[in-house]
């Protein structure tokens, strides 16, 4: 309790409703940097994605331009069936990526593996930082919560839902 006191006066909370009031901005900040780090870990994800049919496509391509060129296209499919799926696989995904990608500098065009990579490097240095400062205001909300309950205790003050069972035990008892 007296670590309570000591950090209060630390950090100058003069009152109850201050303390409650940097309690609920930290859970707001909290919140906040939670949704950003999701939003990342999505795009990531999403380039990831990218990433792996591209390079899937781009393996695969050779095999698929000799297959449109052979003579017996059904005897080369069975013989490259596993590349053939592959490639057919990658560019149907990367079509419809690239019809419902409104961010593309060019329309209806995925950006290069080089620039999809270069995005996955920013992407993972921005989801450490956002990592980093969720970490952060995970703690003080958390530290800031203690304080509370701590503060809650030494003042006596019951929470609200104790008070209620309390109070309805009590007209129980004066009702018998």
């Amino acid at each position: 309790m007296a670590e309570t006191l000591i950090y209060i006066e630390e950090h100058g909370y003069d009152t109850r409703e201050i303390l409650e009031n940097r309690l609920a901005e930290a859970k707001a900040e909290t919140g906040l940097s939670r949704k950003s780090l999701k939003k990342t870990e999505e795009r990531l994800k999403e380039v990831n994605e990218q990433i792996h049919y591209t390079g899937q496509y781009l393996a695969n391509k050779a095999v698929y331009g000799q297959f449109l060129k052979a003579k017996n296209k059904g005897k080369f499919r069975q013989e490259h069936a596993a590349q053939i799926t592959l490639y057919e696989t990658a560019a149907r995904f990367l079509k419809e990526k690239a019809a419902s990608d409104t961010d593309s500098p060019v329309p209806g065009k995925l950006p290069s593996l080089k620039l999809l990579k270069e995005e996955k490097a920013a992407l993972i240095q921005k989801k450490e930082s956002e990592q980093a400062a969720y970490q952060r205001n995970r703690d003080r909300q958390k530290e800031l919560g203690t304080v509370c309950s701590n503060v809650s205790a030494i003042l006596g003050k019951q929470e609200p839902q104790v008070q209620a069972e309390k109070r309805k035990q009590m007209e129980h008892a004066e009702s018998r």
